[in-house]
């Protein structure tokens, strides 16, 4: 059983609970120092055992600086995945490298956890599990041929920006593709252990919580917003464990929502505006 308070709430039960703090799409980048640290400041003062951010925390020059921030400012574990703003004016190659070398530095007992880059499904509680993986959109739902939409990835990420519409496609594809392996090998491990896990991504896993103004991305958007891929992994893996609980946290729309695809998935959303970083929901697990 999982629950939700609104951050700064005080816990109703008289018995200890495991507060997890969902933050998504902070755009930290757009904040002068003084407001970031007031920001952490009030994830900080929420007193939750755990933080997990689903991307989209700064941009490639500034990331391993404002990661090193975040571990030093918050005292409790940060687990996170990267956005697709996390790897402009870079490459995806090394900006995951910084990400990994923000958690090396934080040593062994550091609180900085790069899920992308974890091998093995994380321990929350006994009974509630996390994984997670940057995912990636892979241009398979809607109409990516007609669409007249220019991302900015397509301009500002190296290893996008060498290539036309038609070549890029093979290569948004073969990213999806990556996130959903990881998935895969990570997801039926933590199901077998874990009556409920969480799923941690930057990029809306179906169309159904690819949200915008309330409503699912049209055949315009939905190839740079969706990920396929997982959502074909996650779908079939949760049929094979109905008896299982699966709650994803994905942003990347800045649109809030939520959708159950099935019985034992629940996707949420997050919304989010530049300059305005906010926290998402406080969970709290018996």
């Amino acid at each position: 059983m999982t629950w939700s308070t609104e951050p700064g709430t005080l816990n109703p039960e008289p018995y200890s609970v495991f507060r997890l703090a969902w933050l998504t799409d902070l755009h930290l980048n757009f904040l002068p120092y003084v407001q970031v640290d007031e920001f952490l400041g009030r994830v900080e003062s929420l007193e939750a055992d755990a933080v997990v951010i689903t991307g989209d925390i700064s941009e490639a020059r500034e990331l391993g600086r404002m990661l090193g921030h975040i571990e030093q400012r918050l005292q409790h574990p940060v687990y996170f995945v990267l956005g697709n703003h996390d790897f402009y004016h870079g490459s995806i190659r090394e900006v995951r490298a910084t990400a990994s070398r923000a958690c090396e530095a934080a040593g062994a007992a550091g609180r900085l956890h790069y899920l992308t880059a974890m091998p093995d499904p994380v321990e929350l509680t006994a009974t509630v599990g996390l994984v997670g993986h940057d995912g990636w959109a892979d241009a398979r739902l809607g109409d990516y041929e007609r669409s007249l939409v220019m991302m900015n990835d397509y301009r500002l990420i190296a290893e996008l920006a060498v290539h036309g519409k038609r070549d890029r496609r093979p290569i948004l594809q073969a990213l999806g593709d990556e996130a959903a392996q990881h998935i895969r090998e990570l997801l039926p491990a933590a199901l077998a252990r874990y009556e409920q896990v969480l799923l941690a991504t930057h990029v809306p896993p179906l169309r159904e919580a690819c949200w915008h103004e309330g409503h699912p991305s049209d055949d315009e958007w939905a190839p740079h917003f969706t990920c396929k891929a997982m959502g074909d992994a996650i779908l079939e893996i949760m049929r094979d464990f109905p008896e299982r609980q699966l709650m994803v946290f994905c942003g990347h729309t800045h649109s809030p929502g939520e959708c159950r695809p099935l019985p034992n998935i629940h996707i949420l959303t997050g919304g989010a505006k530049y300059g305005q970083p906010t926290v998402q929901r406080v969970f709290e697990f018996p």
